[in-house]
């Protein structure tokens, strides 16, 4: 018993560092854009998001689900004498399959880069398209690696790569942007110089991930007990792949019907707008949407991803030790902490992303031009993102709820839910942009409206199959309630400054004004529990100062 109680704080503590992790990766790459879009424009910008759209689909298809497979089993794998040897087994299973998916992927772009960029109807985002392909094998690599890792609960090597890509990214990209512009190089090419940043950052942290794996097996290797096997056999390699297949292969091809969303933005936006405009236009008018709102829109992400890559590792191993309970009193009791786990990665991510949705649909625009300079892309794209913002929420949901059927063993269910909302996407995507009347603003309407069908359908399995009892009202209603009291705070404190003539701090302002009006809403409407608060940091401290000021009974 006492192990199982040391599992929350173990699932926080995965979920800070991932979180701090995540928020590092994303602020750079949403930086990194800045200054590309200052040096490359919209058009630019929309060669180099093609090719990073495409490159993101095929590496969901080369590994999506091996890393969650890898992470499922080695955190299922039971705690005997042949545990280490089975864990190995399982991961070099796992990186022959990687190796060969990420070459083959990787040759794929290359062999078919102009053919890719004529189908996304942007024949010159070819020269991105190649600069991007041995990203799909370096990071197949990388994903293995940190499967391994997530498996043993271990987010510190995943963490750590994935900030070192970052910063590879941030800086190479950047200068090598700067350097093909200089040098007189055309739109396209610099396009893929800066590209190519992103294949060296990966490259980097591939490189430190076979580091930590190193120092890892070689402390593993120091610490192994020599403990006789008596009636416990390691997997054949054959057993491992088919039940590693059966696990990824419905994470991935709902992982990538998730992606899908890009992809069809990245074949369709341009293709249908060019119906009753140009070429160039559409060019510009994708690259202004798929470099601003989108980006900006998956910043919350960064808060949200981490809880879910943190669930699924602990939910599987508290259902596995459930399943295993010697007696039946404490199966109910390992049950009623993995019900309690799920409940609050649902409030949190609720917590989270009902303001994020609320304030950057309300903010749009201030929130871009405190980032990006161009007067003219920011006014394009602050509409595009006050619609885009609202998906915000519905990511957040659709992200937990499959993690939670993941950790079940529901993996199909998910396909159904993302190709359901995949298909209302392409639709929509289909209908609207190509009305003139529409355009671009079909583009963040469909997504929004695929998201909701996806994160519906998901918990109609949640309910049925798993029989969760969601309650709407303290997990969502209350946020939902204190995130609109506070945007008429965010509204008025906004305007207020911007008449002072200084919209930038009243954009700062009006934030952190309105974060702090949040929480304390949320103290007023009771929406956080004891048994929440525990479950951080020095938990029973800030408990006691909480109900010392009234915040908390």
């Amino acid at each position: 018993m006492q192990k199982q109680k040391s599992s929350s704080p173990r699932l926080l503590s995965g979920v800070l560092i991932l979180t701090a992790s995540n928020l590092t990766v994303k602020l750079l790459g949403l930086l990194c854009k800045v200054p590309l879009q200052d040096v490359l424009g919209d058009k630019g910008m929309g060669y180099f998001n093609i090719a990073y759209n495409i490159f993101t689909t095929l590496y969901l298809v080369a590994t999506a689900g091996m890393p969650a497979a890898l992470t499922i089993m080695i955190s299922g794998t039971p705690e005997n004498s042949v545990r280490r040897k089975q864990v190995e087994r399982i991961f070099r299973v796992a990186f022959s399959a990687f190796f060969t998916m990420g070459l083959l992927g990787a040759t794929v772009m290359l062999v078919f880069s102009r053919q890719l960029a004529a189908w996304a109807g942007s024949k010159d985002s070819y020269l991105c398209i190649m600069a991007i392909a041995p990203t799909l094998f370096f990071i197949c690599l990388s994903s293995a690696m940190r499967g391994y890792f997530q498996g043993h609960r271990n987010m510190v090597p995943t963490a750590v790569s994935e900030i070192t890509e970052a910063i590879s990214k941030f800086v190479i990209g950047i200068v090598l942007a700067y350097y093909a512009i200089n040098k007189g190089e055309s739109i396209e090419v610099a396009a893929a110089y800066a590209i190519a940043g992103i294949t060296i950052g990966v490259g980097t942290g591939m490189l430190f991930l076979f580091v930590a794996k190193f120092l890892h097996d070689r402390d593993a290797e120091k610490n192994c007990a020599s403990i006789a096997v008596i009636g416990e056999t390691v997997s054949s390699k054959r057993s491992v792949f088919k039940r590693m297949l059966s696990i990824a292969l419905p994470i991935t091809l709902s992982s990538v019907a998730l992606n899908l969303t890009s992809i069809i933005d990245a074949f369709s936006i341009i293709n249908a707008m060019k119906t009753f405009t140009t070429t160039e236009i559409a060019e510009i008018a994708y690259g202004n949407y798929s470099t601003l709102a989108v980006t900006m829109a998956h910043l919350p992400s960064a808060f949200i991803q981490p809880i879910a890559s943190s669930l699924t590792p602990a939910l599987t191993a508290s259902l596995a030790a459930m399943r295993n309970a010697p007696t039946e009193e404490e199966r109910i009791a390992r049950k009623a902490s993995a019900m309690k786990t799920m409940h609050s990665c649902l409030k949190f991510s609720s917590m989270i992303s009902i303001p994020c949705a609320i304030g950057m649909s309300v903010l749009s625009g201030p929130i871009l031009s405190l980032l990006f300079k161009n007067p003219v892309s920011v006014a394009s794209a602050a509409p595009l993102l006050s619609i885009l913002s609202i998906g915000v929420f519905f990511t957040a949901l659709l992200t937990i709820s499959t993690s939670i059927l993941q950790s079940f063993g529901l993996q199909k269910k998910t396909i159904v839910s993302m190709y359901s909302g995949v298909l209302v996407k392409l639709i929509l995507n289909l209908i609207l942009i190509s009305n003139p009347s529409i355009g671009i603003y079909g583009a963040p309407i469909a997504t929004v409206c695929g998201y909701f069908t996806m994160a519906a359908i998901n918990f109609y399995f949640i309910i049925r199959h798993i029989g969760i009892e969601i309650k709407f009202f303290k997990n969502f209603l209350k946020a939902f309630l204190a995130s609109a009291v506070s945007s008429v705070l965010t509204v008025t404190v906004y305007q207020l400054m911007a008449k002072l003539g200084h919209p930038s701090v009243a954009t700062l302002v009006s934030i952190f004004v309105t974060v702090i009006a949040y929480f304390i809403l949320l103290f007023l409407f009771n929406t956080f529990e004891k048994g929440d608060i525990i479950l951080l940091p020095k938990g029973q401290k800030i408990y006691g100062l909480l109900k010392k000021i009234k915040l908390m009974r």
